[in-house]
């Protein structure tokens, strides 16, 4: 009969959630949203252990006992081949914030992630295991528990981690998704642009161009005759000119800010842009500032707000008529790479625009 120390006794009795409510009411909740998971991306397990291969063990664990006709996994070696030799190339185990990110720009449903901890060498064991599944997106936690590591008679403490996160995820990875999952999960073209973007060649990799929204209605009419077309001065212009009469959403290039404020630092972007306008006098221009996600959105959104009208009036300066332009704040959504380097935050705070009627 093993015998757990006063501390794992504790663990083991007020840290672990369930994988799902007792309650029927909730539970039901809980397995609709986990039926929800489709595509999901499982990131590698965080080392805090003295066991160099546990939590690899543990992300294999998980990886394996997932019904790949019920939910698709995203490929780790493919993950991190997106960020090999870049700037923003991915730890040995991945943290929760970052994990969520990269869940969130490869689009999947859901993260899966954890950490395997404490001392497994010489003496008593001591680890711990903890696992955490969540929607992207609202970060909703589906599961989350943490357990110690108990071996059994002459079993190794990397077989019992092992053991232990099979256990622990069982109950969960049979309830994720509930049919086949789609035919879209990881877009390839998506993942061309991450890894474009990573390596700096974003330039080469367009975004398809969408068609407008299935019965939208066109904006009301500008208050002013629009004026005569003029030619774009240069290739930047002429392709912008095009997008914009395209409606499609792009980054707006050569343009930043003094760090992380809406004081402009560079706008070569939108005298360009304004040159696109120039361009195409029938269409307007809706403005968006986003921003590297922080612990406080609502900050992030006005920061976002403000890029997005220091944009917008410096369009005006070079001769924008005013109701052309229409701004929104973004906040942290959608960003482009991951948060958790310099490079990564850098890129977040951006200026998007989307030509509109």
């Amino acid at each position: 009969m093993r015998v757990l120390s006063p501390g794992l006794c504790v663990l083991a009795a007020c840290a672990t959630v369930p994988p799902v409510s007792e309650s029927p009411e909730t539970g039901a909740v809980r397995a609709a949203e986990l039926a929800r998971v489709r595509c999901l991306l499982v990131a590698p397990l965080d080392n805090a252990s003295d066991l160099p291969l546990a939590a690899e063990a543990a992300t294999g664990v998980l990886i394996s006992g997932i019904d790949p006709g019920r939910a698709r996994v995203y490929p780790i070696h493919e993950l991190r081949g997106l960020f090999r030799n870049t700037p923003l190339e991915l730890p040995e185990g991945v943290p929760p914030s970052l994990a969520l990110e990269l869940a969130e720009i490869l689009g999947a449903d859901a993260a899966l992630y954890g950490t395997v901890e404490g001392r497994g060498r010489g003496g008593e064991t001591s680890l711990v295991v903890t696992l955490r599944l969540a929607l992207v997106g609202e970060r909703d936690l589906l599961f989350a528990a943490s357990r110690p590591v108990l071996p059994e008679p002459g079993e190794t403490p990397d077989s019992a981690v092992r053991r232990t996160v099979g256990d622990m995820a069982r109950p969960v990875l049979d309830r994720l998704g509930g049919s086949p999952p789609d035919a879209g999960c990881f877009d390839p073209a998506r993942t061309a642009r991450l890894r474009a973007l990573a390596t700096g060649h974003a330039a080469a990799v367009r975004p398809p161009v969408p068609s407008p929204a299935e019965g939208s209605t066109p904006g009301p009419p500008p208050s002013a005759p629009a004026a005569r077309a003029t030619l774009p001065k240069n290739a930047r212009q002429a392709d912008w000119a095009k997008r914009l009469s395209s409606w499609e959403h792009f980054v707006l290039d050569g343009v930043a800010f003094e760090g992380r404020t809406a004081r402009l630092a560079k706008a070569a972007g939108l005298a360009d842009l304004a040159g696109a306008l120039a361009a195409t006098p029938d269409v307007g221009v809706r403005i968006e500032g986003f921003v590297d996600a922080t612990a406080d959105p609502d900050k992030d959104a006005q920061l976002s707000m403000a890029m997005a009208q220091a944009a917008g009036r410096k369009l005006v300066e070079l001769g924008v008529a005013r109701d052309r332009i229409t701004w929104a704040g973004r906040g942290g959504e959608k960003p482009l790479l991951p948060n958790f380097t310099a490079r990564g935050r850098a890129a977040n705070r951006r200026i998007e625009v989307v030509g509109r009627r």
